[in-house]
């Protein structure tokens, strides 16, 4: 007869349980071992992206810097630079008269000048040569002193006086272009210019140039004389400062004392160079 062991069957039966279980538990724990690579995969991913925008970010930061690092770190400011242009100095070395006369001297550039009445009763365009012909010399190279001189008889101006004005205004630099807008040998303003030149003047021509200066200064002259002075001295202030400012100033009663000093340097400069005082 059989002897049957108290408990023997749960023994016997938890056996093959087991062994079913383990079959489960594994087919449970691969889909989530798959779920944590595609993630690691997922993120190592991303992270080769992220770096490889960080590297392309760094590259474009790096290129502009490479290629200027030569230039300054405040930004330069855009300079209009017109060749052969200078602008006036408001502080000039001035010549003594005889170093006046020896840079005077100095042969007109050549300029194609279109023909202008001359100032006065003279009937022949100042520094306007005659065109060389086979029956004619060539003409000869005419210089700064001679066009002064030239401008100086038929106007009444001492043609040192010219000179010494044209040197404090452009160092005699016919080209030359003023701050603002003042233009040519003697620096004369837009609203000047076209006020006392004829009509296709040049003002770079220092022919035509000096003539209107010339006449503009005997204007000066006049309009001083209505103001009951005389004296060069407001003249040669009138054409710096502005006719309109020397008329309030003597208007209100000022005298010579009250002119600005930019404007007492700058005639006495003119006539040291004219005259030596």
């Amino acid at each position: 007869m059989p002897i049957h062991l108290r408990g023997s069957h749960s023994l016997y039966t938890s056996v093959p349980d087991a062994a079913r279980s383990r079959p489960r538990f594994s087919r449970a724990l691969w889909p989530g071992l798959l779920l944590v690579v595609l993630a690691a995969g997922l993120l190592g991913l991303s992270l080769l992206m992220l770096a490889g925008m960080v590297g392309l970010l760094a590259g474009l930061q790096s290129a502009p810097v490479q290629a200027a690092g030569s230039m300054p770190v405040q930004p330069t400011p855009l300079v209009l630079v017109i060749p052969g242009v200078a602008p006036r100095r408001e502080a000039v070395d001035m010549p003594d008269p005889n170093e006046l006369e020896a840079v005077a001297a100095a042969p007109l550039p050549t300029v194609a000048a279109t023909p202008l009445p001359a100032i006065g009763t003279a009937t022949t365009p100042i520094g306007v040569e005659p065109v060389a012909t086979a029956q004619s010399p060539a003409p000869r190279v005419i210089t700064y002193r001679e066009l002064f001189r030239a401008v100086g008889e038929q106007t009444g101006i001492d043609w040192r006086l010219l000179a010494a004005l044209a040197f404090r205004e452009s160092q005699m630099n016919p080209a030359a272009l003023g701050r603002d807008g003042d233009m040519g040998l003697m620096q004369i303003l837009p609203a000047t210019w076209d006020e006392f030149a004829p009509v296709a003047a040049d003002p770079f021509d220092p022919r035509e140039n000096v003539q209107v200066s010339a006449a503009y200064l005997v204007y000066l002259q006049d309009f001083m004389l209505h103001l009951k002075t005389n004296d060069l001295r407001w003249v040669l202030v009138a054409y710096n400062w502005g006719p309109e400012n020397v008329r309030r100033l003597l208007a209100g009663g000022g005298g010579w004392e009250d002119v600005p000093p930019a404007q007492r340097r700058y005639v006495a400069d003119i006539l040291y160079a004219a005259f030596g005082e």
